[in-house]
């Protein structure tokens, strides 16, 4: 039986309706990103001279370990004026941004669940440090990381990679995610991440892994098959709140999760997305923006790309999810039982 499922966090209903695994060509076909040899790579050690200049990097002595630049074909650009301008009855606002590009290991053509444990902890301790160095700029109001791995997810070079982008604005849909977690607090005096975590471990159907510090868990009304959250315990609205240890214990429950998936999935496409908070103030956010530290939770959003998205999608932002996430928190756990 298929059911109508609310999501709590993103204020969306998804329906998941396991009947549609049996539907014919449901699943995406698996296309390969065209493969590029190591000495053609711009993101390859050697290479960096195919790069933009270098705008922040992670080392050992000569070498990096993880390197930032800006993206070659960049949606906005620092240099640009921040002026907004009406056009009889419309707004624009000039390109001013930032888009850069982190590349997550100087190994080529490796996939994620070939990340070591050093390589999940750099990419996230690189990750912190471009959201502390660009809080530095109070024109930028909100940052947006992401992953994109493989075709299917909208990767266009194989090299293990991730990318920033920092606007002067917040996205809509965010700005009204920002908003109910912030009448959420103000009516229960929680936060809605608090109350999500308490229901998962009480039901303990979904969780994945349960730590002292994080969770993991196939959230109720998943949108994506397979997707997984991972949040914090404890309260850290954003990565910047993070230490060190922090970034360790999530590099192990990533790497668990991760390595869990492809073992469940083989070769698959997916996305990466951080729910971090804005890291600057202005007008829109300006009610709750000193509120932030106390009724938001940082998290981590994975989300497998192998169900082909269609008009319903599209027409209603509804998804259609056909694997149940009771199922997926199954699976996993007993992947990671049977020891991976």
């Amino acid at each position: 039986m298929s059911e109508i499922r609310y999501d709590l966090i993103n204020d969306e209903y998804v329906i998941i309706a396991p009947e549609r695994l049996r539907k014919p060509d449901s699943f995406k076909e698996k296309k390969e990103i065209k493969e590029i040899s190591i000495k053609d790579c711009p993101f390859c050690p050697g290479n960096e001279h195919l790069t933009p200049n270098e705008i922040y990097s992670l080392r050992d002595g000569n070498k990096w370990k993880v390197r930032v630049v800006p993206n070659l074909y960049k949606a906005l650009k620092i240099e640009a004026p921040l002026i907004s301008t009406q056009i009889g009855i419309f707004e624009k606002i000039e390109g001013f941004g930032a888009h850069e590009v982190i590349i997550d290991t100087p190994r080529h053509l490796f996939k994620m669940n070939d990340f070591t444990l050093e390589e999940y902890y750099n990419w996230l301790y690189v990750i912190r440090e471009r959201a502390v160095d660009l809080k530095k700029d109070t024109r930028l109001i909100y940052l947006v990381f992401f992953k994109n791995q493989g075709k299917l997810a909208g990767a266009s070079q194989s090299h293990p990679h991730t990318q920033l982008i920092a606007l002067p604005i917040v996205p809509k849909s965010s700005l009204w995610i920002l908003k109910r977690a912030f009448n959420y607090y103000k009516e229960h005096g929680r936060t809605i991440f608090e109350d999500i975590i308490t229901n998962e471990e009480f039901e303990n159907k979904r969780v994945i892994i349960s730590t002292d510090f994080f969770i993991a868990f196939a959230p109720f009304a998943s949108s994506f098959p397979f997707e997984i959250m991972i949040i914090p315990k404890k309260q850290k609205s954003s990565i910047i709140d993070l230490d060190n240890q922090d970034l360790k214990e999530l590099s192990n429950i990533l790497k668990k999760v991760i390595d869990a998936l492809y073992e469940e999935l083989g070769d698959f496409d997916f996305n990466i997305s951080f729910g971090n908070p804005p890291i600057n103030k202005n007008f829109e956010i300006e009610e709750f923006f000193e509120d932030i530290k106390y009724f938001w939770r940082f998290y981590i959003r994975i989300m497998p790309r192998i169900y082909r998205l269609a008009g319903f999608e599209l027409s209603t932002n509804m998804k259609i999810n056909p694997v149940l996430p009771e199922k997926v928190a199954t699976l996993l756990r007993g992947v990671m039982e049977n020891g991976i």
